[in-house]
């Protein structure tokens, strides 16, 4: 049984139902799962975005699982205690991500120049503003702020639908080059909403999250790898390189591991 490494948030749970007779599933974070699959250590392994374009000349991107969005997904907010967002704001930038920063310094760069993405080790709404007027927060911790009275400015896949009319493709799966493809991950890309339904409660109950919350965010998020998304790829590549060096997180890859 071949092994597939999902992210640790809780937009992966109905791919860990849908793939555990499949595969030898386990979790961990992007950074986690690049390393191993870097070093061989997993056949499969969901990263993101970001970090497959520093590693595209080891990996390749599959036709397998992404974590993606079009319109709003709920679970990637910047937000602030109330104040309004203006050219030149900092924000807190949450640990636990490479892609979604990726994608808020596009948004900033054309509704409020200058800004600044300020990396913070915590991935906690609460600890974030208490370093920064702003914060950018994402997965369980970002659904938990609809629980509290802070101020959501934006969802940033909703803005990315809206200025740029492009799919938001925060995570993908990758393999090492001379890897052979399982087509059970296929059949993950395209798991039924039916099946998601099915496991809700249990869900719910993991994370302590009310149903109709979760219920919302499936129906945001989508698992497949269309032809559309997949072209979508090569123009976020084009966009990274042109802001390369305003993403702030550490390289891994080949080179780094063996230091």
């Amino acid at each position: 049984m071949k092994s597939f490494r999902i992210i640790n948030l809780i937009h992966s749970d109905p791919l860990y139902y849908g793939g555990r007779n499949k595969f030898n599933i386990t979790r961990g974070s992007t950074r986690e799962n690049l390393e191993d699959v870097l070093k061989g250590k997993v056949d499969y392994s969901m990263i993101s975005l970001v970090d497959y374009f520093k590693n595209r000349d080891t990996l390749k991107i599959l036709d397998a699982p992404t974590i993606s969005g079009k319109g709003h997904s709920n679970s990637n907010l910047l937000i602030s205690r109330g104040e309004d967002p203006f050219p030149g704001m900092r924000v807190a930038v949450t640990s636990e991500t490479e892609t979604t920063a990726f994608y808020l310094k596009l948004i900033l760069n054309k509704l409020f120049p200058n800004s600044v993405l300020i990396r913070n080790d915590s991935g906690k709404a609460e600890d974030l503003l208490q370093e920064e007027q702003f914060a950018l927060v994402i997965g369980n911790n970002a659904l938990d702020v609809y629980k509290t009275d802070l101020r959501i400015i934006f969802d940033i896949t909703h803005m990315i639908s809206k200025i740029f009319d492009l799919y938001s493709i925060y995570a993908v799966t990758v393999s090492l080059k001379e890897t052979e493809y399982d087509p059970n991950l296929k059949e993950l890309k395209n798991l039924e909403k039916w099946f998601i339904t099915r496991h809700i409660d249990a869900i719910s109950s993991d994370h302590n999250m009310s149903k109709s919350i979760l219920r919302d965010y499936y129906n945001a998020i989508t698992y497949d790898f269309n032809d559309i998304m997949k072209k979508e790829v090569g123009i976020y590549s084009e966009m990274f390189n042109e802001i390369a060096n305003d993403i702030f997180l550490q390289d891994i890859n080949e080179k780094t591991l063996k230091k």
